[in-house]
């Protein structure tokens, strides 16, 4: 755990030895200021001139402020300093943790360790590295100026602070166990939060908003019972290092008074021992609390760490290098096609495949319609080409370049995909649009509006492209945004669009305007679209069915219909569903 932290201190090392220099000198004048004291004491006993005794005590004691404010201003910035490294440092990793990850996380406790976790690290690093040393060597010059006063006096000190240090010392461990507690429990209401709130209307349609407050206070219960737990250990240190101390400061006024009457010991020198004997309390207890927080902290490097351990894409797959610039198809077309998958095999375990073997190809200036029944895989194809998972075997070929040989970047640079969910992030329209392409011009932006059918929706709002939609887009339908997530793919003018059922959110007049903005679209980019609407697979260049991991037929939707049973039946299944009217019958034509 040392270790974890002193790795994060890299690039910060320079200020933090500063700061601990500035404080140990600090702590220097706070050594010097008893005996200090002991002369102005002896000074007045003795009858002799108090002016220079008096004004060097006066300006240690100012020095010493002067400096302790810098050096814990200068600690202070350090440790923000690390943190935000950490932060950012975290966020970024986190950004590009593999999907397969992903799927046993949960967004809150991720959320929880970036900033929970991530301040006890901080508050550990600011003591531990400084507080703890500058304590330690406090510790220590007060023994040693103690020891040189009167060695029976420190004697005492050191066996009655050892006593307590034995008897706090068990404590420490159960700590530790009780703060990583806490640390997991605040990660599970973060998690649990996240997943109601981004459901909410889920939530209030399904009247379930009792239950997930129950759940909820749950949770809130499970960590209010870690942290009392906490707190019931921490709370039992301060009060035994408190005591250990005034025990000492008690009997070394005892038996200081006593060696002064027998004129073993001057009123200055048990002056001295005192204000170093009250000196080191501050030392030994800081010490004793700085042990705590090492175990609290321990959790929450364990938890970051853990995080930090989770394999990312880039360091797995492909070369690194910079994206390749969009281009459309028309511009850079060569007879290899868009898209080629050449018999891939992938499961999400390894004891359950979802692709077995599937082929398919999708030529330049296509439309290809990828159907089949739910379950068999078409989302998991769009996966393994965007190369969110490395598939079993098999190869994926874009323009005709290997995964292997292109960088995520460059490969991700060829393609655009617009989900079946459509996100949408918060923020504007224009933020929004320009996600993929940020350095798009306003021309631009209309141009893809008008082809999703929306420039006169957005013309009529009071912003204009710069009207905020809302977390998750809520206030824009789900049709617009649909739309405006096609338009964002658009856009970042792709080789090759993925689409995920595009017409699914869509009324009659926007799903026909769309459709025949999909085919003229072909003159761009190639099109792979999962389809559920007879609309769209109807006017599919190509319609391959997926079934059973494996493309079970590929041609024309006249083709098909005509020659594969499987098909047949999906075709009766999707009109009925869809309210049309040509339903297949044997021999139709």
């Amino acid at each position: 755990m040392l270790r974890h932290l002193w790795t994060l201190t890299r690039g910060q090392r320079l200020a933090l030895g500063a700061a601990l220099l500035l404080t140990l000198a600090a702590a220097a004048l706070g050594l010097a200021q008893p005996l200090a004291a002991k002369r102005v004491v002896d000074s007045l006993t003795a009858h002799r001139p108090l002016l220079a005794p008096v004004v060097l005590l006066v300006l240690l004691l100012l020095t010493q402020a002067l400096i302790g404010a810098f050096a814990s201003f200068l600690l202070e910035r350090t440790g923000e300093r690390v943190v935000l490294g950490l932060r950012t440092g975290l966020m970024a990793h986190l950004l590009r943790v593999q999907m397969q990850a992903y799927d046993r996380l949960r967004v809150g406790d991720l959320m929880a360790r970036a900033s929970t976790d991530v301040a006890v690290l901080r508050e550990a690093l600011t003591q531990l590295s400084v507080q703890i040393a500058t304590n330690l060597c406090l510790a220590l010059g007060s023994a040693v100026a103690m020891f040189v006063i009167d060695p029976v006096l420190m004697l005492l000190i050191l066996g009655v602070l050892l006593f307590g240090c034995l008897a706090i010392s068990g404590l420490s461990a159960r700590i530790g166990r009780t703060s990583k507690t806490l640390q997991t429990a605040v990660g599970a209401i973060s998690a649990g939060l996240e997943r109601a709130l981004a459901a909410l209307r889920t939530v209030r349609a399904s009247r379930a908003e009792q239950r997930e407050t129950e759940h909820l206070t749950a949770l809130a219960h499970h960590a209010y019972d870690a942290a009392v737990r906490s707190a019931r250990l921490v709370a039992a240190v301060a009060p035994a290092a408190q005591m250990a101390m005034n025990a000492a400061f008690i009997l070394v006024l005892l038996v200081g008074t006593a060696r002064v009457g027998q004129g073993a010991l001057s009123l200055g020198a048990l002056v001295a021992v005192l204000l170093y004997a009250n000196q080191l309390a501050g030392p030994v207890t800081e010490l004793i609390g700085g042990v705590a927080l090492l175990n609290r902290a321990r959790g929450a490097s364990e938890r970051v760490q853990a995080l930090y351990a989770l394999p990312t894409e880039d360091s797995t797959t492909g070369p690194s290098g910079p994206a390749t610039p969009r281009a459309p198809a028309t511009a850079t077309a060569t007879a290899t096609a868009p898209l080629e998958i050449r018999d891939l095999r992938f499961g999400y375990t390894p004891d359950t495949p979802v692709l077995q073997g599937l082929s398919l190809t999708v030529p330049h200036h296509a439309l290809v319609a990828l159907v089949g029944p739910s379950g068999a895989g078409k989302s998991t194809v769009f996966a393994l080409i965007n190369r969110f998972y490395e598939p079993w075997s098999g190869t994926i070929r874009i323009d005709g370049r290997h995964a292997g040989d292109l960088s995520l970047t460059q490969w991700r640079s060829r393609i655009s995909w617009v989900e079946q969910d459509c996100p949408i992030l918060h923020g504007t329209l224009r933020d929004n649009l320009r996600y993929a392409a940020p350095e798009a011009a306003d021309d631009s932006l209309w141009r893809v509006l008008d082809l999703v059918n929306l420039t006169q929706k957005v013309h009529r709002l009071p912003a204009g492209l710069d009207t905020e939609v809302g977390e998750r887009g809520a206030r824009l339908s789900s049709g617009e945004r649909q739309r405006i997530a096609i338009a964002r793919a658009i856009l970042a003018r792709p080789r090759l669009l993925l689409m995920d059922e595009p017409t699914a959110h869509l009324d009659p007049a926007n799903e026909a305007a769309l459709t025949a903005t999909l085919h003229n679209l072909r003159q761009e980019c190639a099109l792979l679209v999962i389809a559920h609407r007879m609309s769209t697979i109807e006017t599919a260049d190509a319609v391959v069915l997926l079934a059973d991991g494996t493309a079970q037929a590929t041609g024309t939707y006249t083709e098909l219909l005509r020659t594969h049973a499987g098909f047949q039946r999906l075709v009766n299944h999707r009109a009925g569903t869809d309210g049309a009217h040509h339903t297949w019958r044997p021999g139709a034509r």
